[in-house]
């Protein structure tokens, strides 16, 4: 791990070799990070080279794992793209310098705003509403902006890759799994002997289908979680680890689903996901006709909330979204004439080590009677119950057996000892809000 004087030299340098002058960088101030990451803020003396009062410092020591190399390229290229976007239509903070080698990323300082998670859980029900809508329109100018740039981000990836050549196999497994997640929790369900209606399969399959191709795709941070949208003047998203093209129904669908993977949100009342799409539908509609369309909306949205339900199964039971991907890579290191091979239940990770592992729902970090156990099982419980609730609203025969496979996965959660958050509570009122 380097020091902090250390980090801050190598920013300096970066930034006088970026922007000319004699750039100084003074009052480092530890802003924790997550992970071993490193992230400073600090003050930059004037200048008329570079305007910026301050900056963050983002260091990611080297750890030896390919996984970590492959994170903060991906990242480094996302802050390319979206620093190259107008700035009106820029989703987070500006890219200033970086040195991959020297694990290091210079971006612009958003402020001292808080994060959304804090920011929903305080707030009145007033303040609540005005912050979803201000995320629905968030992500919707985001997807407008960049719906049809994806040639764009590709060239900046590829050019990256050809720099890192060691990366390139990690990001296909990487956007390999996400799709393989889908499948691997709709096999992890059939396990748990819950029956999956056809018309859900279905629903599976053109999950995975939207995630690599399709009309409405656009830049995504895709892992969306509330820890890393800063609110300062307007939403900032400061992740993009997971970040690329997707079909842009899926960051819809994760906040409607109260951000699976992500334990302690409070999830969303059914009047502000309603709120929260109608935002996101009016920044969208005039590149996006069709999600004028509430029932074929409502559509694209249970499809892929039905991705991200499945997906948080396998995730949940493999341990996480990055614990899968290594999963997977030991299993094509043991099936390489089998591309499309996902681990099974004989090679597991530490984390699905169980003794039923016959029962998804009833093992794994699932089984776990602790507080990570109840955490797991209730962010799934957030996520069916938003399937659900969702499904119920019908406009479409497809719709009802949905309501039907969710229920009877919250049912077998309930059996287990997952209830409903006070907020969840609060979705089944009269009026819904």
């Amino acid at each position: 791990m380097r020091t902090t004087d250390e980090i801050v030299g190598i920013a300096e340098e970066l930034l006088t070799n970026r922007f000319g002058g004699t750039q100084n960088l003074t009052d480092p101030e530890d802003l924790g990070g997550l992970g071993t990451a490193k992230v400073l803020r600090c003050r930059v003396a004037p200048s008329p080279f570079l305007q910026a009062r301050s900056v963050v410092l983002k260091f990611v020591p080297l750890s030896g794992d390919l996984f970590d190399d492959a994170a903060l390229v991906r990242e480094v290229v996302s802050y390319q793209f979206t620093t190259s976007l107008p700035t009106t239509a820029r989703p987070g903070p500006e890219l200033l310098a970086y040195d991959i080698d020297r694990r290091i990323l210079v971006i612009g300082d958003a402020g001292d705003g808080e994060t959304f998670d804090s920011l929903l859980q305080d707030a009145d029900p007033a303040e609540r509403m005005k912050l979803i809508r201000l995320l629905g329109r968030a992500i919707g100018s985001m997807h407008a902006a960049t719906a049809d740039r994806e040639e764009h981000f590709d060239i900046l990836f590829n050019r990256m890759l050809t720099k890192y050549p060691d990366t390139a196999d990690i990001h296909r497994l990487r956007d390999q799994t996400l799709l393989a997640a889908v499948d691997r929790g709709l096999q992890l369900v059939t396990a748990a002997g819950i029956p999956v209606p056809e018309i859900v399969t279905a629903f599976a399959i053109d999950a995975k289908r939207r995630l690599s191709s399709g009309r409405h795709r656009a830049f995504t941070p895709f892992d969306l979680s509330p820890d890393n949208i800063l609110m300062a003047g307007t939403p900032q998203f400061l992740d993009y680890e997971w970040a690329g093209f997707r079909d842009a129904a899926y960051d819809v669908a994760c906040v409607v689903g109260g951000f699976p993977q992500y334990l302690f949100a409070n999830p969303l009342s059914d009047a502000e996901a309603e709120a929260f799409i109608a935002a996101w539908v009016g920044e969208v509609k005039d590149i996006w006709p069709n999600v004028t369309n509430p029932v074929r909306l409502r559509a694209r949205i249970i499809t892929a909330l039905i991705g991200w339900a499945l997906s948080s199964i396998a995730y949940l039971y493999h341990g996480s979204m990055a614990q899968m991907v290594q999963e997977m890579e030991i299993s094509l290191r043991r099936h390489p004439d089998d591309p499309s091979a996902v681990p099974d239940m004989d090679h597991l990770a530490m984390a699905t080590a169980t003794d039923d592992d016959e029962d998804v729902l009833a093992g794994s970090l699932l089984h776990d009677m602790g507080e990570d156990g109840q955490l797991a099982r209730r962010d799934l419980h957030e996520t069916f119950s938003a399937l659900s609730r969702l499904a119920a609203r019908g406009g479409d025969p497809r719709f009802a057996p949905v309501k039907e496979f969710a229920d009877t996965v919250l049912a077998r959660l309930e059996e287990l000892g997952a209830t409903p958050t006070a907020m969840a509570h609060r979705n089944h009122g009269a009026d819904g809000s």
